[in-house]
């Protein structure tokens, strides 16, 4: 089993994620919008990662059949002394 990750056509920092074996209405919906494009697969059992925390992706799929988050990444600059 793993996440499906969805990332926004109008969003780059926008993603939704939803379980490989969902087959309801939420995942359906997501898998045929215009609006998403499949971006990646992470496995259930991964641990947390930049951006994707698998215990409140699983809790929220629970419970609205599906997890939205967005990641920003804003460089840092590196000075050495």
């Amino acid at each position: 089993m793993a996440f499906e990750i969805y990332r926004s056509r109008h969003n780059d920092a926008h993603f939704v994620a939803i379980l490989t074996e969902s087959s309801d209405d939420n995942a359906e919906a997501i898998r045929g919008s215009q609006n998403l494009e499949m971006a990646f697969q992470i496995p259930e059992d991964a641990p947390a990662g930049i951006g994707f925390e698998p215990e409140a992706a699983r809790a929220a799929i629970a419970a609205h059949g599906f997890y939205a988050f967005a990641v920003h990444i804003e460089p840092r600059d590196h000075h050495h002394a």
